[in-house]
């Protein structure tokens, strides 16, 4: 049964609930501009050169490990913010911009360096939107 609480107790027991608001650690920060800087680079030097099958699949799966990885720790991440509808959007778009290397990937039909670059920009657009609206607390 639950126990009738005066106004001060009230405020005493929201005191005492625990705060959503913990920021992000200078480590998970690092990682983060690391992945930033990785993810273009890698999915461009894939895309400009024609490579094995295999390590081309496996590089898209890691950029595709590398994002989700990122959603699924702040899901679990304890003492943080729900995610919002923004920050859900972001990273569905970067999901799916993937596909603009990936087509290059998938079917090795190489592309300038250039145009690499820019097709590698798109889903780290996405992955750099969706990590700056995480930490932006």
């Amino acid at each position: 049964m639950a126990r009738q609480l005066d106004a001060a107790g009230q405020l005493e027991v929201i005191d005492g609930a625990p705060r959503l608001n913990r920021p992000a650690g200078a480590g998970e920060r690092v990682l983060g501009v690391f992945s930033v800087g990785l993810l273009p680079a890698g999915l461009a030097a894939v895309s400009a050169n024609s490579i094995p099958t295999a390590v081309r699949v496996l590089a898209l799966v890691a950029a595709l490990a590398l994002m989700t990885g990122w959603y699924w720790f702040h899901l679990r991440a304890t003492r943080r913010r729900p995610h919002s509808a923004t920050e859900n959007a972001a990273v569905v778009f970067a999901t799916m911009m993937l596909g603009a290397p990936g087509s290059k990937i998938l079917w090795d039909n190489p592309a300038p360096l250039e145009g690499s670059l820019v097709a590698a920009a798109l889903p780290t657009v996405g992955l750099l939107v969706y990590l700056v609206l995480r930490w932006r607390r």
